[in-house]
């Protein structure tokens, strides 16, 4: 063996440390903490919690904060300790809802202008119930 072998291990050892690491909680059922305590815990914090619910043996709150932001935490069920927390973006559908509620035009979809006699008909580009063709040129 080399001088440089167990170094070499030693850099694979600590290179596989994060993989072994996981955010997933393995508390027995048995020493959970009810839904009320992390609601508490919640409260504490200064969060208001829309959603709660068991995400890989840990709790998973959806809440705001004091300052209205939105945030997603995992909690560990026995200790109630946060695990994991991370600021949650806002969809996209909530941001349309908010748009239309506004009536900014940006977020709207154009409406249609209203066919003309004169206007050439337009083929559609399939028929319901017709075989597919396609042409190779």
């Amino acid at each position: 063996m080399t001088s440089r072998t167990p170094l070499f291990v030693a850099a694979l050892a600590l290179a596989a440390l994060p993989a072994l690491a996981s955010d997933d909680c393995d508390a027995p059922v048995e020493r959970w903490q009810s839904r009320e305590a992390v609601q508490q815990m919640a409260a504490s914090q200064g969060w208001t919690v829309q959603r709660l619910k068991i995400d890989d043996g840990c709790y998973e709150l959806h809440a705001t904060d004091a300052q209205g932001r939105s945030l997603k935490a995992k909690v560990d069920p026995e200790t109630l300790q946060i695990i994991k927390i991370k600021q949650r973006k806002e969809r996209r559908r909530d941001q349309r809802r908010d748009h239309e509620e506004r009536g900014d035009a940006g977020a709207q979809a154009p409406a249609a202008s209203p066919s003309t006699p004169d206007a050439p008909a337009v083929a559609p580009i399939f028929t319901p119930g017709a075989t597919p063709r396609a042409r190779i040129e």
